[in-house]
């Protein structure tokens, strides 16, 4: 089965949601909920949710290259 083209960093956009915290006195944290797991990934304080994205999305590209087709050619 082919797999349709998509560049990961917007694989990863719709993969991950971040959202505020919104029990009692948890106002500055937020939840990582990963779609495709359907489970919460982390929990986070709610001002490093943008570099929490960034670093995220380096980890993805740097294990792209699993994915790759690594045969050599004889």
């Amino acid at each position: 089965m082919a797999r349709a083209f998509a560049p990961q960093a917007a694989v990863n956009a719709n993969r991950y949601l971040i959202v505020p915290c919104e029990a009692d006195g948890c106002g500055d944290l937020a939840v990582i909920w990963d779609r495709l797991e359907e489970q919460v990934v982390d929990v986070i304080d709610a001002r490093a949710s943008a570099r929490y994205s960034d670093e995220d999305a380096l980890w993805d590209e740097a294990r792209g290259w699993q994915d790759a087709d690594l045969r050599m050619a004889a």
